[in-house]
């Protein structure tokens, strides 16, 4: 291997062959985004451009390395496949390196985010976000890697054919692998996916074996391309009957720049079996999109807890206004501290936030993967729509977790409507706050329904707005931490929560 590298280490290219990588470098990435998706444009181009340069001149100047060293051609092609593939990830692992630290300090599209919040980010980004990133990092090595015969092919009719067949190949698996998710979309959302990854994110998550089983897969695949190329490639570099390659006199590489490179290599590799395991499995978004985050729920719980949008505190009301048809759309409506600029959730997510444009109702209105009706909570209590029900429910913060363990509607305790009058006779008017939702000990909605059967039978979106409870420091309050719940309140809603599990 060292004799390998003092003889192949000082290579002579040519301005043509360069021009020839850059295009098909150009193309590799047109290929990779547009079919498997985004992995970094500029890191796939230059990784691959300059790997692909440096082997391909060193094969194709005439001078067979077999010719000098005890090396039979399909160990030099070893030699070859495996420089070729540890280059092309070392180089992509260092600039999608160098593209998260840009991203972080300001060059990029995120602004004041700290190192650690950003890591923080992506470690927090969802099961599926990185199952998907794994498995379009795995088929995108395979891809580059099986492209490895188009250094070692000279005759140009067979370089087009190969590459031609290649590209088909894998095009034909990325859309048969796309077709596959596609039959877990929701109709209205299959327009939303186009490449690998979107689809991936859109299909929604499996059985944990069958992840599993999915990225074995792959692997087995890419292993089974690697056999492929090395022999194949063999076949085609091997030499001919009757040709003897003409040596050329070549430089040997000093001690010392010998010493460099290996250093540098060691140091490389280690940085990227570090760098290429995070970046293919917690990929960021490489831009925002159209929209960003307007919006954020006070809350873990999505369905029936209050929002904050403007500055304005707003809850879930049963209206649908069609604002998603006929309004315009805001923004992002993001979960309790949930980024908004991930490619996940522009696939798999993206709750918009529509608002009438007329001005003809101050509802606001989410359609995504989730939808729902916000009217101003200062509205909601002059309303007092709830006056009009005979069943009040407690739900807990956690409910919905709850109810998709039991396939139940559960994480609710029934309270009498007595418990609420007296509540409502000391806390006439509430105001809502979001700074009062930043720091909790527990949270609990409380809606008003005409019957049990509205609840089982609809969703518990479908009842009234009567309030909720923060508590803190085990003292409870309504709605805002200046309506603290005591006396004869305070322990009838204890005697409510003690049935609550």
């Amino acid at each position: 291997m060292k004799q390998f590298y003092r003889i192949a280490g000082c290579i002579d290219g040519k301005p043509v062959r360069l021009l020839a990588s850059i295009g098909l470098s150009f193309t590799v990435m047109l290929f990779i985004n547009g079919f498997i998706g985004s992995m970094g444009g500029f890191p796939v181009f230059l990784a691959f451009g300059l790997v692909f340069f440096l082997l391909r001149t060193l094969v194709s100047d005439g001078n067979r390395i077999t010719h000098q060293l005890a090396m039979t051609s399909r160990q030099e092609v070893g030699h070859l496949l495996f420089d070729y593939s540890a280059a092309f990830l070392v180089l992509w692992g260092m600039l999608r390196a160098i593209l998260l630290v840009s991203r972080v300090t300001g060059w990029g599209n995120i602004k004041g985010a700290t190192l650690v919040e950003y890591l923080r980010e992506l470690l927090e980004t969802s099961l599926l976000e990185k199952w998907a990133y794994l498995a379009a990092g795995i088929v995108m090595f395979a891809f580059v890697l099986s492209l490895f015969p188009l250094l070692v092919i000279r005759e140009s009719g067979r370089w087009l054919r190969y590459a031609l067949i290649d590209g088909g190949t894998f095009a034909l698996l990325s859309l048969g692998i796309n077709g596959i998710c596609r039959q877990n979309f929701e109709w209205d959302t299959k327009t939303r996916a186009t490449c690998l990854i979107d689809h991936l994110l859109r299909c929604g998550r499996m059985e944990y074996w069958q992840e599993m089983a999915s990225i074995l897969l792959l692997l087995l695949l890419t292993v089974g391309i690697g056999v492929f190329v090395f022999f194949y490639a063999s076949s085609v570099y091997g030499p001919k009957p009757g040709f003897i390659a003409e040596e050329k006199k070549k430089g040997i590489c000093s001690t010392g720049k010998k010493k460099m490179i290996g250093a540098a290599a060691f140091l490389c590799s280690v940085a990227a079996a570090v760098i290429v395991a995070a970046v293919v499995l917690f990929m960021p978004a490489e831009s925002t999109g159209q929209y960003t985050k307007v919006a954020e729920f006070l809350t873990k719980d999505t369905h029936i807890a209050p929002i904050e949008y403007g500055g304005t505190v707003y809850v879930p009301v049963a209206e649908d206004k069609k604002l998603d048809e006929t309004g315009i759309a805001r923004g992002y409506l993001a979960e309790k501290k949930e980024t908004c600029d991930s490619r996940f959730y522009r696939m798999a997510v993206a709750n918009l936030l529509y608002t009438d444009e007329t001005n003809k109702t101050d509802l606001i209105q989410m359609s995504g993967r989730d939808e729902g009706t916000y009217a101003p909570a200062s509205q909601v209590e002059k309303s007092r729509a709830w006056e009009r029900d005979t069943v009040f429910l407690v739900w807990d913060e956690d409910w919905e977790a709850e109810s998709a363990y039991t396939h139940e509607t559960t994480g609710y305790t029934a309270c009498n409507k007595d418990f609420i009058r007296g509540l409502r006779a000391q806390f006439k008017e509430v105001t809502y706050r979001a700074s009062d939702f930043s720091d909790y000990d527990a949270y609990f909605t409380i809606r008003g329904y005409q019957n049990m059967d509205q609840v089982l039978e609809e969703n518990p979106v479908s009842g009234d707005w009567a309030g909720c409870i923060l508590v803190k420091n085990n003292k409870f309050y309504f709605g805002n931490y200046e309506n603290q719940i005591t006396g004869i309140s305070l322990q009838q809603l204890k005697d409510v929560l003690g049935g609550n599990s």
